[in-house]
């Protein structure tokens, strides 16, 4: 795993920028359809879980583009890249404001920031966690 890891690291800012791109992207599809799954209990919808990956997938990418090569941050650094991401996040939402078809949900945001939040704190933890290993 760290051997991918670290392959990918050299573009990691080409693939951040791509999947900023990405999410921009799709945010401007006009009505875009909800995915959903009907139980019998009631709807699951699935565009919470895909804003946790979208978004917790770009702050590992942001992670590793400004990671030094041993998978450190420091603490400006961390804290920068935390609130680009949660700028990204909310600049995101509001623009679909103006997409037919799509609206603004506070619900998207909360599951946005679950994921940078739960991917930047997997970051720390791992990397450290694999440091230690290699000591």
């Amino acid at each position: 795993m760290l051997r991918l890891i670290t392959g990918i690291k050299p573009y990691s800012k080409y693939l951040f920028i791509a999947w900023m791109v990405i999410i921009m992207t799709v945010s401007s599809i006009p009505k875009l359809p909800a995915m959903k799954i009907e139980t019998d209990r009631g709807i699951i919808r699935l565009d919470y879980f895909i804003h946790i990956c979208e978004y917790g997938s770009l702050a590992f990418l942001g992670f590793l583009s400004l990671a030094d090569d041993n998978f450190r941050l420091n603490l400006k650094t961390y804290a920068l890249l935390t609130a680009g991401l949660i700028v990204f996040s909310l600049v995101d939402e509001f623009h679909q404001k103006l997409i037919p078809g799509r609206t603004f949900n506070v619900k998207d945001i909360y599951s946005n920031l679950t994921g940078i939040f739960a991917a930047l704190v997997t970051c720390l933890v791992v990397f450290r966690i694999l440091r230690k290993a290699q000591e």
